[in-house]
């Protein structure tokens, strides 16, 4: 229910906005034409004007809205999991790595041998992709 009520906001200022936009044609401050295959719309009245910022607002409204809402669901699943971790009071072990390319050079590290062997063998598979796409767009 309440990602319908996060989305309406943006839809209904997206159709405020086309309908400021359909008014300035109407209305003769703007024109539609088109390039190519896709549509222009241009002009220089003020209903145009407000047209194009709601919907520009109304992808804005959208995007910031969606990442809240993915925000506070994420926050509420790292809330549960972190009671429920510490409910159980078990440690666990964990490792990292990560493979730094300076220029064509893999720089590897992770936490143990068997993470940082992982890392170098991906870090040789991603330095030969690159020379073969570097001598494929060099001889082609």
């Amino acid at each position: 229910m309440e990602s319908s009520k996060s989305i309406l906001l943006p839809v209904i200022v997206l159709f405020l906005g086309i309908l400021f936009i359909l008014l300035g044609i109407l209305e003769g401050d703007a024109e539609v034409a088109l390039f190519l295959f896709i549509p222009v719309i241009y002009g220089a009245g003020i209903y145009l004007l407000i047209g194009i910022l709601l919907v520009f607002l109304s992808f804005m409204l959208f995007f910031v809205l969606s990442f809240a809402r993915v925000s506070r669901s994420r926050r509420d699943e790292l809330e549960r999991v972190a009671y429920e971790d510490l409910s159980e009071n078990k440690e666990t072990e964990s490792s990292f790595g990560g493979v730094i390319f300076i220029g064509p050079i893999p720089i590897v590290f992770g936490k143990d041998a068997s993470t940082t062997k992982k890392m170098m063998w991906i870090g040789l598979a991603i330095a030969l992709i690159l020379i073969f796409l570097y001598l494929m767009i060099f001889f082609l």
